[in-house]
């Protein structure tokens, strides 16, 4: 069945829940000395192949967050030395950025691209100006005009992706120099050969991205079973009610799948946590409420699907009868020991059933250059000035 879609997104046929393995794109930006120094994470159809267009809205946005960050472990599991990254770059339209999906993109991760559909109005103005305010990062996608409204986000955003298909000399020029003139770096992109690269170098564009860099490379990861999107919607609800952690984690923790996700985003934003985060509570008070508020949107429109029910409802019969001969066996224990003895439970069979993510190309990128390590564009911020 279609999975929760709100007014913003477009429907998604069951046909992309069928599948055992979820996917996503990358394809890497470049600075003036030829590292990496960012990637752009894009959406695809899990499946098949097929167009993409900004339609897709918040859903596009989510199923990119959480088929790579989430299933595939991206950031956490791949060790940075054999894959540079750098920043994130994820595109999202003004619903989403309005959104508590924008939380999710913390600074620490990468930078949110502003898409060319957003209109600039006094409310995501003020969106922008306070998530800055907190660190978070952006670029303005897709420039080709000097006259491009989103210029006025200018004083909170960091960088210009500047479209340079079928812009002559002049043109390219002026929107870097006016980037550069209201603080901008410039991440040149749709590249498509050495000479247009050779062009933009030589006009002062700070970054690079497109087919003469690297193609995008479609990878496919074994899906997570799917979350029970009336768990993920109650703790929605709960959420936003403002309920304490112990509640969430009361309803949170009888779930495996919403377990193990819920793990996964503490080891993306609270590594720091995970030796000491005994019970399911103590993870969820790592997470500061809006991002939780951000990811259980993400996992709504992106996680509710089929995929394994089997397992799913197995896991949770497994864990629902570990949890009975634990309160069974609990004679005079205290509830931080049965928490803490459940969450281990849980912790145990996910490592039992679950397989590891073995993330596939779809097909391996045609990369020409890509030396490491990788740097991030905060390292290199000022390289176009120096």
């Amino acid at each position: 069945m279609p999975r929760p879609h709100d007014s913003g997104c477009t429907p998604v046929s069951g046909a992309e829940d069928l599948g055992t393995h979820v996917r996503y794109a990358g394809q890497p930006i470049i600075d003036r000395t030829g590292r990496v120094v960012a990637t752009e994470l894009l959406f695809r159809w899990n499946a098949r192949d097929g167009e993409v267009g900004p339609e897709l809205g918040g859903y596009g946005t989510a199923a990119v967050l959480s088929n790579a960050l989430i299933d595939a472990e991206l950031l956490t599991r791949t060790p940075a030395a054999e894959h540079p990254l750098g920043d994130l770059l994820i595109n999202m339209d003004a619903r989403t950025l309005m959104s508590p999906i924008a939380e999710t993109v913390t600074p620490d991760i990468g930078v949110i691209e502003v898409l060319e559909t957003v209109s600039v109005d006094e409310a995501l103005t003020r969106r922008l100006r306070e998530l800055h305010g907190r660190g978070y990062r952006f670029a303005l996608d897709d420039v080709q005009r000097l006259d491009d409204p989103r210029w006025a986000l200018a004083p909170w955003v960091q960088f210009a992706k500047v479209d340079v298909a079928d812009l002559d000399g002049g043109r390219l020029s002026a929107l870097i120099r006016q980037a550069h003139r209201l603080g901008l770096s410039v991440i040149a992109e749709k590249i498509e050969d050495e000479a247009t690269l050779v062009r933009v170098r030589d006009a002062g564009a700070d970054y690079f991205q497109g087919y003469a860099i690297a193609r995008p490379t479609t990878t496919a990861v074994a899906a997570l079973p799917g979350c029970d999107p009336r768990v993920i919607g109650q703790l929605m609800a709960l959420a936003r009610a403002g309920v304490e952690a112990s509640s969430l984690a009361m309803l949170a923790g009888r779930h495996p799948a919403v377990v193990v996700r819920l793990m996964r985003i503490q080891a993306l934003h609270a590594p720091q946590t995970i030796v000491q985060a005994e019970t399911m509570e103590e993870v969820l008070e790592a997470l500061p409420r809006a991002l939780l508020m951000g990811w259980l949107t993400v996992l709504n429109l992106a996680a509710t699907h089929g995929r394994d029910a089997d397992l799913a409802s197995q896991l949770r019969e497994e864990l629902a009868m570990g949890r009975r001969r634990l309160r069974e066996a609990a004679s005079g224990q205290s509830q931080r020991a049965l928490d803490r003895a459940a969450f281990f439970l849980c912790q145990q069979l996910l490592r039992m059933r679950l397989k590891p993510p073995s993330m596939s190309p779809v097909p391996a990128a045609e990369v020409t250059r890509l030396p490491t390590p990788a740097a991030t564009l905060a390292d290199t911020q000022g390289l176009a000035a120096a």
